[in-house]
């Protein structure tokens, strides 16, 4: 109950929220279909990708569950600001997250996960005012455990193939070796040489060019610096001029003052005085 009010909280976000406009720039990835073996974990995978910018408070992710049967769906997992695991269910117990918010991030993993865990999950991430978009889906289906005798059997081909490969490129070579020493060992070690130097030279010259383009950075760097700091001096000595300035033509009036009371004075105190 408690999680079901917060994602209503979450949603009405973005509509009572005064000046926040609707945008629908949300966009969900997930894989189409992902296998586990009984009884093992599986991580599903949910990124996101959204217009504006993301942080635990502003994002809610809602995971939910519909078997491949029929049946009601049902919810799995839930983030606003930290994890809400399910606390009821077949789920409860199973489900972890395994997301990061900040990296945009919104997977969670599934442990000892038995075959009532086949069915379609839904990964629903939204962020303030971000509220719109199209719900990421991908499809679990749980396997048997491969026995042992299986596995061993398998990795017997598998290394069998890799050493014939490895027998058949070695003889190869070797021949390959052999009949190019045996021709053109001068003209080989030449050639050999040869591309050492090219390829040194290519390095020599492309380190060359990279020191060229630092250098050039850190002059265009400095001058901007240099410019920036010209002007905020000219800025300066502009703010200082106008304050003193002002000051002048504040002194002024007040001299003025001084002057006109001073001969107010002078003319009440002498009434011969016209």
């Amino acid at each position: 109950m408690y999680r079901t009010w917060l994602q209503f909280l979450a949603l009405l976000g973005g509509f009572a929220v005064p000046g926040v406009l609707r945008v629908g720039g949300m966009e969900v990835f997930m894989s189409n279909e992902v296998e586990a073996v009984n009884g093992t974990e599986v991580r599903l995978k949910c990124t996101f990708k959204s217009k504006h910018p993301v942080s635990h408070s502003s994002v809610t992710v809602s995971w939910n569950f519909r078997p491949l049967g029929q049946g009601d769906e049902e919810s799995v997992f839930y983030y606003q600001e930290t994890a809400y695991p399910p606390t009821e269910g077949r789920f409860k117990g199973h489900a972890v997250w395994s997301g990061d918010i900040l990296r945009q991030d919104a997977s969670i993993s599934l442990q000892n996960v038995p075959f009532t865990f086949n069915g379609t999950y839904t990964c629903q991430v939204r962020n303030l005012p971000d509220v719109h978009g199209i719900n990421g889906e991908v499809t679990l289906r749980v396997v048997h455990k491969v026995s042992v005798s299986e596995i061993g059997m398998l990795a017997v081909a598998i290394g069998a193939a890799i050493a014939i490969v490895l027998v058949v490129l070695g003889i190869f070579v070797v021949c390959k070796y052999r009949k190019l020493n045996r021709h053109d060992n001068t003209d080989l070690e030449l050639q050999g040489r040869e591309l050492q130097e090219r390829e040194l030279n290519a390095r020599i010259l492309e380190e060359r060019e990279l020191n060229a383009r630092i250098l050039e950075e850190r002059e265009l760097n400095a001058r901007i610096l240099e410019e920036r700091e010209l002007n905020a001096r000219v800025l300066e000595e502009s703010e200082l001029n106008a304050r003193v300035l002002e000051e002048s033509e504040l002194n002024a009036r007040v001299l003025e003052e001084s002057e006109l009371n001073a001969r107010e004075k002078k003319e009440w105190k002498d009434p011969t005085v016209c």
